[in-house]
């Protein structure tokens, strides 16, 4: 029987963490000191994928290459021409990249390119303009291995800097004519972004004596211009230092305290948000889309430089947190990349107060973070086993705990985008709430069951904003105990809810009720043929004549649909070579489109995650990951998307079950490490997770220490 068991243990002090917003947010990522460095640095990054990236930078007497893979960076060997710097990067895929800066020798600036093919970093040749006493590179952006672009600047005879720009043809570099400020004693390109075949744009900035104005120019496929770009009111300083654009109509800008927006007429400024009260300087910027940008760089509290990170929501920039975990005593953050909205990277230095510089990677992800729910008053033990979430401001979670004198309480709880609140449900005595499904804030219907007589019966309750009131609920007939243990509402008058009852000889067999918006009925369920010990986990509707459940009993795997007049069982699959193998959740974006998890053992007799997919024809089984321990499984799964799925359980490492949860994209499945809700815990799980949208999901469940406190989970994946 799927209820939460409870055993009476005294909730003395729970170790939570005091529940915060959450959301996706910077992470120091540790990186592997170069041999016989004493400081060293990063200057650029970029990311063509979600698990792969290479950062160029330099040490106290070398250049500096590494490379991340999945979550760990390692040090590549890059060649060295001497007294060499790379300011730029821009890689099209692991085995491509393009590195620019400079080297110096003799007293002469050089530009510098160095390209990587999946192995090896080598030098390539670079003309220098004519005349040129000293040159360099800033950025360089790649379309592919046989175009890239790059820009910086060089100073002529009279040491007046001019813009400078060079094209890759995928055999040689060759520079391009770029025009210059009108009236200003110097220009320079300081970052270049090339979204389609012949588009690109080129910020920097142009000065005369101390005034320093923005310049931005674009390339047409065969010149480069000089775009009208605004400056800010009432300072001397608007520098652009970085560009990034989605679209040849689509970019944005970032630079000294300032940021502009091209719309492919017009470039105009963005008001930027202040950090510690100081407009900060984002050198680096990288936008997913036209409403989501994310620039990192530095501002001066008390006179230290500090790292800082801004970003666009499509209506205004916000600073994120970009916490450093080691001592520092000054930091920066100089370049960013960003593969989707919720992959970044970006890198630069922190100061060691003892040793120095230090090179500073930090990773944007989205990530599991705890949200402690209320423990309820008197409880000896308690627990969420289900939750629903139609909206990031609210969810509503279910379950049970036990009072004294082993009483089992329903408990329900209401999240509303900062913390938990306990509620009051009606005729919570000796019953359990196991499932709940929400179309609002105002309407939600929970499911469970309640002591009656000497049985269990099911129930239902439904929720207006306000109060829970109890709904009058049918058992099967000869039933002698039944419980209703998910439920699925796809709209406000309708709701299905799955579970099974065990009769007088003890089998147990499955059941679905379904909701009118007056009242409700049971429905004939199917199970596997000559089965005794069936039931339905959960379901999932798109509609209220389209739905999916899932169940299992002791010999397979199974799943039913229903299509608005009868449930008709389905074939599904066990993995090649596993065996005992359970669906305990599933969610569907469309009638075509749903995803079931569980777990089997596999041919290694080690129980592991088991993920399935539904196509509107056949169900299929997905290459799930399997988390380092000995044992792991999944107990529920949210779709916000078909490219888009979070899926929760527990994986058992050293004897301790820990939460778990794993996240589709659309091709593959990948641990995201989950939150241990206390130090000292010795089992927990998350039960039950619901998506709100694709970047904000929350997972419930409970937990237990060895100091005998059994307390509820929340963790939020955002």
């Amino acid at each position: 029987m799927k209820r939460v068991a409870m055993t009476g243990a005294l909730v003395t002090a729970v170790l939570l963490t005091a529940a915060q917003p959450a959301a996706a947010s910077w992470l120091q990522k540790p990186t592997p000191p170069p041999s016989g460095a004493t400081t060293w640095s990063f200057s650029a990054v970029s990311c063509p994928s979600g698990t792969w990236c290479m950062a160029v930078g330099a040490t106290d007497s070398h250049l500096l290459a590494e490379a991340r893979a999945g979550g760990t960076w390692t040090i590549v060997t890059i060649p060295d021409p001497g007294g060499g710097q790379l300011a730029g990067l821009s890689c099209t895929s692991p085995t491509f990249c393009e590195a620019v800066g400079s080297s110096s020798s003799g007293g002469v600036t050089e530009i510098l390119a160095e390209v990587w093919n999946g192995s090896a970093w080598s030098i390539q040749s670079t003309p220098n303009p004519s005349g040129a006493a000293d040159s360099q590179f800033s950025a360089a952006a790649c379309r592919s291995a046989s175009s890239c672009e790059a820009v910086g600047q060089f100073t002529n005879g009279s040491a007046a800097t001019k813009t400078l720009a060079e094209v890759w043809n995928g055999s040689t570099w060759n520079i391009q004519s770029t025009p210059n400020a009108s009236g200003a004693d110097n220009s320079q390109l300081n970052g270049v972004s090339c979204p389609a075949g012949s588009a690109c744009e080129a910020v920097g900035s142009s000065s005369t004596g101390a005034s320093f104005a923005s310049l931005a120019e674009i390339r047409n496929g065969s010149t480069w211009r000089i775009q009208t770009t605004p400056n800010l009111s009432g300072s001397s300083v608007s520098e652009l230092d970085a560009v990034s654009c989605t679209a040849a109509n689509a970019c944005t800008a970032t630079g000294t305290g300032l940021a502009e927006r091209w719309n492919g007429s017009t470039w105009a400024l963005q008001p930027i948000a202040k950090a510690g009260g100081h407009f900060p300087e984002l050198t680096g910027v990288s936008c997913t889309a036209g409403t989501r940008c994310l620039a990192v760089g530095f501002y001066f509290p008390q006179a230290i430089q500090t790292q800082v990170s801004e970003q666009w929501d499509g209506t205004r920039w916000t600073v994120v947190d970009t916490s450093i975990t080691t001592p520092a005593d000054s930091s920066s953050l100089e370049s960013i990349s960003c593969s989707s909205s919720t992959a970044c990277a970006a890198v630069g230095f922190y100061h060691d107060p003892v040793t120095g510089n230090r090179a500073l990677a930090e990773t944007w992800a989205l990530r599991w973070q705890l949200q402690p729910p209320e423990v309820p008053a008197g409880a000896l033990a308690s627990g969420l086993q289900t939750v629903s979430c139609p909206s990031t401001n609210f969810c509503a979670a279910v379950g049970g705990d036990e009072l004294s004198g082993s009483v089992f309480d329903a408990v329900v709880e209401t999240w509303n985008g900062r913390f938990w609140t306990v509620g009051t449900t009606p005729n919570a005595s000796n019953s359990n709430l196991s499932g709940v499904s929400c179309n609002g804030a105002k309407v939600c219907t929970a499911v469970g069951d309640v002591a009656s007589g000497g049985s269990l019966k099911t129930l239902a309750e439904r929720w207006n904003g306000t109060t829970w009131t109890v709904q009058s609920t049918p058992s099967p007939a000869g039933a002698v105990h039944s419980f209703l243990i998910s439920v699925s509402c796809p709209a406000t008058k309708a709701c299905i809810a799955v579970g099974f009852f065990t009769d007088g000889s003890g089998h147990q067999f499955p059941f679905a009720a379904h909701w009118n918006g007056t009242k409700w009925a049971l429905k004939t369920t199917p199970h596997p043929s000559g089965s005794t010990t069936s039931q339905l986990n959960t379901v999932s509707c798109t509609a209220a004549n389209a739905c999916e459940a899932v169940g299992t009993d002791d010999t397979q795997t199974w799943a039913e649909k229903w299509n608005g007049t009868s449930w008709k069982i389905q074939s599904t699959p066990t993995p090649a070579g596993g065996r005992s193998a359970r669906l305990n959740g599933v969610s569907c974006t469309a009638a075509n489109a749903c995803t079931a998890v569980g777990d089997f053992v596999n041919g290694s007799s080690k129980e592991v995650p088991l993920a399935e997919r539904w196509n509107g024809t056949k169900w299929t089984v997905q290459a799930a990951a399997v988390p380092s321990g000995s044992a792991s499984e999944f107990s529920s799964v949210s779709c916000s998307l078909v490219s888009r799925c979070v899926a929760v359980g527990f994986v058992t490492k050293s004897g301790v079950s820990l939460p778990m949860g794993e996240f589709w994209n659309g091709t593959t499945w990948a641990v995201e490490p989950a939150q241990s809700p206390d130090p000292d815990v010795t089992s927990s799980t998350m039960s039950s997770v619901s998506c709100a949208t694709s970047l904000n999901c929350m997972g419930v469940g409970f937990f237990d220490t060895s100091g005998g406190v059994e307390a509820p989970v929340g963790e939020q994946f955002s």
